[in-house]
């Protein structure tokens, strides 16, 4: 239990959320004693011990990278767990309806500076709750994604018919982002191209490629190839083709995400660091000979290392002359909507390599020729330059401890000058309808289609397609067979032709929206079916709109049933259609092969196939999703007292006080905290909505006039009637609010509980029901005086009690709270009924007895 504001650990909200502690500082501490020694227990029971690395410190403190000042809670944040950061997917046709769901979940903040992206704490991230948001990204209604990596997108300042390079796309999260950022741009049609390249097989063939498909555009290709080789393409003898937004997010050593791989700690070594910079020296630059005069190029890490970050982007600038500059305040609107970024570094040292140790080098000057490259892993680009001081006035920093995320690196990049390519590689002839890129090997290959081919003219006539899309690839597999029809727009199509100046292009791995698929061969292989092709899930929302036969619409519990069975059979289909339920069945003409079913308001579409058994889902419920995704209903509180001066709520539990704080500022902008009960406590919290009734409860808190009762099921038969008079003092280990009091006689502060008991059993080991007046209110309080005179709460694992299978919540539920109010109104007072699932914990035992008329009774009474 928790009473007064001011009786608590000093503590700030951020965004009206509590910001999470230390995960290591003991409070309170004792010089000796049997008190110190239970600190010094429960410290090593609770503070992480693998979270560290004296390389890493020793390495960033001698680099500066933070303020003295605020080293120790930069290091205390990148031990602590990372909130949960989720962006929704805009395009989906119910992305409204999830906002609000987000909007009425307590446990979800908006992300100031990034629409529609949301932020959950990591304690409140439950196991349900990740469960519902990983099927959610699954079927690309959200994307988890942390907010560091959110802004590098953001700065490319996507324009309409952008043609975007992704230069180390996967996994693909930043790719998806920009993909979103092109269609809010644009106003008609997809009419901008996106290339997501990555240099790495496994993740190009089999991620990126189910990742950028759910966003389903046109414009956007999948590239297997070196991000610092990539090609030039050319329109003609000397129109090179130029990108009007670069994003180089490089491979990086990745210290800035330790939060979320503390297994790094172990293996933080500089060495890796400095591996990387001439690779990512070379990934910039010809990202920046790529980009079109008057383009943007993003630079960004998710390393904390100068050598990565500042030494990259002043070397770049050194190589390229007056030809490029940084952007100067490119997140200006951002940081103007709540985003805090830092200055980047104007100076460093390199160091020495791992294995000779010595002191750091300021010049490379002072570099010893055995460590410089190519016999050692130093060279002069690593070190700072005249152009660092304006590098670091214009790169940006975003710090873990101000960000509460991970740290990340961005640079924003313009081009004023265009340098001719030299000419020296031969160019590839042209292959008149092939696409001049390489696939998986000769047979695999993609071919420009006429609307007029035979295939194409079969498709359309099976399912009445009035007007084909196009244009069309011609997707041929690796043994040569023609398996599939994608749709790309006119740009992708051009930059597709335009001839490579290379000797082997990169791997073209998938291009465009699937728009029809061929059946597996082993599927109705003894069937005459009029056609073997089917409507791919990607191209389904758009194929319905323009198809007249074999589009099938379902009512909603129908489609469920859909869903859940992957077939409906053939009877049911006609009693469907006779009910109503089932709309264009004879638009199938009794035929076999692909359908389209969507819902009844068309906003969601499914592959099917109708065979002799009846009409069979062919595709997967995973990516498909939900037709209508929402979230879980979440815990809110309910409203005991309203007044214009303060709210008495009844908090549920398992829902944060800070939580129930965002709740009240519904009705007031100015509500405040004056008092807390802990997540799993339920009950009376009172919250003023005025600085004024805000001092005064603030003062009846500390002056202990305001009167709470609790109820509280311990273990044991408790004495009739009794009072604890312990002082306390708090215990901080772990971060976030893991809080724990013990009785501290020479240092605790004062702390009184009385207490009486209601009922007792003997039944699941013994237990009893007790009313509590806490007379203080110290963290904790009741919790741990209970434990101190042997009845710990039923469950209370933190406080000496078995776990128990029959009580899944804290036994401890605010009844009633009572005291002054403002001027005029005279006495306060509310009561909060048992919740529920108290009820249902005495219910187990004794089912008998009327728990809520017997606790109101006494409780009212006393």
């Amino acid at each position: 239990m928790s009473q007064p504001g001011l009786e608590q650990p000093s503590r700030s909200l951020r965004r009206s959320r509590e910001q999470p502690r230390c995960s290591h500082v003991v409070t309170f501490l004792m010089a000796s004693g049997r008190h110190g020694a239970q600190r010094s227990r429960l410290l090593r029971q609770e503070a992480p011990g693998d979270a560290y690395s004296q390389a890493f410190e020793e390495y960033y403190k001698v680099q500066q990278i933070v303020a003295e000042d605020s080293w120790h809670e930069f290091l205390e944040t990148l031990r602590r767990p990372m909130p949960v950061v989720v962006r929704i997917n805009r395009t989906k046709p119910h992305w409204k309806d999830l906002h609000e769901a987000f909007a009425r979940d307590l446990r979800w903040l908006p992300l100031s500076w990034f629409p529609h992206a949301w932020e959950c704490e990591a304690q409140d991230y439950d196991d349900a709750l990740r469960s519902q948001c990983s099927s959610l990204n699954k079927a690309y209604s959200l994307r988890f994604q942390e907010s560091a990596s959110l802004l590098p997108p953001l700065l490319l300042k996507i324009q309409p018919g952008d043609l975007v390079l992704d230069l180390c796309a996967a996994p693909g999260s930043k790719t998806l982002e920009c993909i979103e950022l092109m269609r809010e741009a644009e106003t008609t049609e997809d009419a901008g191209v996106i290339i997501a390249n990555d240099a790495d097989a496994e993740r190009c063939f089999e991620l990126l490629p189910l990742v950028v498909r759910k966003a389903r555009h046109p414009g956007c290709a999948v590239v297997l190839g070196s991000a610092a080789k990539y090609p030039a393409q050319f329109h003609g003898p000397a129109e090179q083709l130029l990108y009007d937004r670069v994003l180089c997010d490089v491979p990086c050593s990745g210290d800035g995400t330790l939060r979320k791989r503390p297994q790094c700690w172990k293996t933080w070594s500089v060495d890796f660091a400095m591996t990387l910079h001439s690779k990512q020296l070379q990934i910039l630059c010809r990202g920046l000979h790529l980009l079109k005069p008057g383009g943007r190029l993003v630079y960004s890490t998710c390393s904390l290392n100068p050598l990565e970050n500042e030494a990259v982007v002043s070397a770049a600038l050194a190589r390229f002359g007056e030809d490029v500059v940084l952007v100067s305040e490119a997140a200006a609107e951002p940081v103007a909507a709540g985003l805090r970024i830092a200055k980047a570094l104007k100076a460093w040292r390199v160091p020495p390599p791992e294995a000779e140790g010595g002191a750091y080098y300021h010049r490379w000057e002072e570099v010893p020729i055995a460590q410089r490259k190519p016999k050692g892993p130093i060279c002069q680009s690593m070190f700072p330059s005249e152009l660092s001081e304006r590098a670091g006035e214009k790169c940006i920093r975003l710090n873990p401890h101000e960000i509460d995320g991970s740290g990340f690196f961005v640079a924003v990049f313009t081009k004023t000058l265009h340098r001719a390519f030299p000419l020296d590689i031969p160019r590839q002839p042209s292959l008149g309808s092939q696409i001049p890129w390489r696939a998986r090997n000769q047979n695999n290959r993609y071919v420009l289609v006429s609307p007029e081919s035979p295939d194409v003219r079969s498709i359309a006539d099976f399912y009445g397609l009035q007007n084909v899309p196009e244009p069309l690839l011609a997707e041929y597999n690796t043994k040569a067979k023609l398996t599939q029809l994608n749709l790309v727009n006119s740009s992708l199509l051009r930059l597709l032709q335009s001839p490579l100046n290379c000797k082997g292009s990169p791997l073209l791995v998938s291009v465009g929206i699937p728009l029809f698929k061929l059946l597996d061969e082993n599927f109705m292989t003894n069937i005459n079916v009029q056609s073997r092709w089917r409507p791919a899930l990607e191209g389904a929302s758009l194929l319905a709109e323009r198809m007249r036969k074999r589009r099938v619409l379902l009512a909603a519990e129908a489609m469920r049933q859909l869903l859940a069975t992957r077939l409906l059979p053939m009877e049911s289909l006609f009693l469907l259609a006779k009910k109503g339920d089932l709309e264009g069945l004879e638009s199938c003409e009794e035929k076999l092969g692909g359908a389209l079913v969507g819902a009844l308001d068309g906003s969601f579409w499914a592959p099917c196939i109708i065979t002799g058994k009846g009409l069979e889902l062919y595709a997967s419920t995973v990516e498909l999703g939900d037709p209508k995704p929402t979230l879980l209903p979440t815990k809110m509180p309910e409203v005991l007292c309203q007044r214009p001066q303060y709210l008495i709520l009844d908090k549920p539990s398992g829902l944060r006080t800070e939580d129930a704080l965002r709740f009240a500022q519904l009705s007031s902008a100015a509500a405040q905290l004056v008092s807390r009960l802990d997540k799993e406590t339920s009950g009376c919290l009172l919250v003023p909505l005025t600085e004024s009734s805000a001092k005064l409860f603030t003062e009846q808190f500390a002056a202990a006039k305001v009167k709470k009762c609790y109820a509280a099921l311990v273990l044991g038969e408790s004495p009739v009637e009794g009072e604890v008079c312990a002082p306390l003092s708090l215990l901080e280990a772990g971060g976030g609010s893991r809080y724990k009091a013990f009785v501290d006689p020479a240092e605790g502060k004062a702390a009184s509980s009385s207490y009486e008991l209601l009922w007792h059993s003997k039944a699941l080991g013994g237990c009893s029901l007790l009313l509590v007046y806490p007379k203080t209110g110290r963290t904790h309080q009741i919790r741990c005086h209970m434990a101190h005179i042997g009845h710990p709460l039923v469950g209370d694992g933190k406080y000496g009690a078995p776990m128990s299978a029959w009580c899944q919540r804290l036994p401890l539920h605010c009844l009633a709270i009572r005291c002054l109010g403002p001027q005029g109104e005279g006495s306060v007072s509310a009561f909060a009924p048992l919740p529920s699932d108290f009820q249902q914990i005495l219910a187990s035992l004794d089912d008998k007895t009327d728990w809520q008329s017997l606790v109101r009774e006494r409780c009212l009474k006393t």
